[in-house]
C-alpha cells in the first residue's frame, strides 16, 4: 500500500485500490488552508493525476473553517468523496462539503462508504 504524509505529518493519504485514497488526520486537529492543499497536492501524486475517490476520517478534526473547506471542495479531479465520521458533531463539520463540485457524502459505516466510493468510480469507467 502506498502512502504519502501530507500537512506537515499531520495527515496520512494512503491508496487503497486504483483512484481509492484515504485520508486520516492525526487527533485533535485544526486544518488551514496551506493544509488542504497540501493534501490535495499529495493526492494528486497518488493518483498520477488521474481522477479519484477517496474516504476522509472525519473523527480527530476539531476545526476545518470555510478558507480550507473551500479548497477541498475545489478539488477537480475528485471523483467522489466519503466523509466517514461517528456522530453529529462529525455530520457538522462535514456539512460544508455540500457546496463541493464533487459528490460527497456522510458515513457512519466505512464498509458503506467504500462501497459508494466504488460504484462512485465504476460509474465512470467507460
Amino acid at each position: 500500500m502506498q502512502r504519502l504524509v501530507a500537512a506537515d505529518g499531520r495527515a496520512t493519504l494512503t491508496l487503497l485500490a486504483p483512484n481509492l485514497q484515504r485520508l486520516e488526520w492525526v487527533a485533535r486537529v485544526s486544518i488551514n488552508p496551506g493544509d488542504a492543499q497540501s493534501v490535495l497536492a499529495a493526492s494528486r501524486v497518488l493518483s498520477k493525476g488521474e481522477p479519484y475517490a477517496i474516504l476522509v476520517i472525519m473523527t480527530s478534526i476539531v476545526d476545518l473553517p470555510p478558507d480550507a473547506r473551500a479548497v477541498f471542495n475545489a478539488e477537480p479531479l475528485v471523483v467522489a468523496a466519503a466523509l466517514l465520521g461517528r456522530g453529529p458533531m462529525d455530520e457538522v463539520l462535514a456539512a460544508g462539503a455540500c457546496r463541493a463540485v464533487h459528490p460527497t457524502r456522510f458515513f457512519l459505516s466505512e464498509s458503506s462508504a467504500r462501497e459508494w466510493l466504488e460504484l462512485s468510480l465504476a460509474a465512470r469507467s467507460p
